[in-house]
């Protein structure tokens, strides 16, 4: 199993679904509408159980693309003529690198709506979450909020530079991109055509083995702290169903 399909047996994820079904049973949505109809008033709570379900399953499916994103790395066809094996390689690598500390937003978000901060989403961010009382008094959650930020940290450069600067250097990937810009037309011996090849293959082969075991144990320190922060806002989320119900 992947580390984060684990995340669909979560305490807390069974029990928001569980809280999900209950407060809507009796509410007939379409399940391929993006959102609740205007005309449909919630209550509190259900406003607040809608609220922690919809970042609480986005959170989680975010973090499984990051187990996808692996596999990606080796699921290149090469009937597809529109892009080469570095194209692939390099564009599946930099996803990664992009969504991963993107999980922080996420987890962020989640917090927002388990302590029922009513904050925009669009003015959260890790100071204003951290900085708040109400988080700051659950001391356990406060501490494992700033210890996903803490570990993602190091990806926030690369992430940075990415997206505002430019493709991400690294020496063994430039030369792949390099082993696959040659196509051979200057190459009349079939032998050289054939070492050549075998020598990038083993090149690639031996790099996404490498990427795949580097991003796999990235996953899975990850979801062990994502993890553990879903337990501790169970009770949370408890707690704030009992004052808004």
């Amino acid at each position: 199993m992947s580390s984060f399909s684990k995340l669909d047996d979560n305490a807390f994820l069974l029990s928001v679904l569980k809280d999900g079904e209950e407060a809507f049973s009796e509410i007939k949505i379409d399940r391929l509408a993006t959102e609740i109809p205007e005309d449909i008033e919630l209550t509190e709570y259900q406003y607040y159980v809608q609220k922690v379900g919809f970042y609480l399953v986005h959170t989680i499916s975010w973090c499984k693309q990051l187990d996808l994103a692996i596999d990606l790395l080796s699921n290149f066809d090469y009937s597809k003529k529109n892009a080469s094996r570095a194209d692939h390689l390099i564009y599946n690598i930099e996803n990664y690198l992009i969504r991963i500390k993107s999980v922080h937003d996420r987890i962020l978000q989640l917090v927002n709506a388990v302590f029922h901060l009513c904050i925009n989403e669009a003015n959260v961010n890790h100071g204003v979450i951290v900085s708040n009382y109400k988080v700051q008094h659950r001391s356990e959650i406060h501490k494992s909020v700033k210890s996903i930020s803490k570990y993602l940290n190091e990806h926030e450069q690369i992430r940075h530079t990415l997206i505002h600067r430019h493709s991400l250097i690294d020496k063994n990937l430039k030369k792949i991109e390099l082993f696959y810009l040659n196509n051979f037309e200057h190459i009349d011996d079939e032998e050289k055509v054939k070492a050549y090849k075998y020598v990038r293959s083993d090149h690639l082969k031996r790099y996404i083995a490498d990427k795949k075991k580097e991003f796999s144990l990235i996953n899975s320190s990850l979801f062990k702290l994502i993890d553990e922060l879903f337990i501790l806002l169970k009770p949370e989320y408890e707690r704030q169903k009992k004052i808004v119900g």
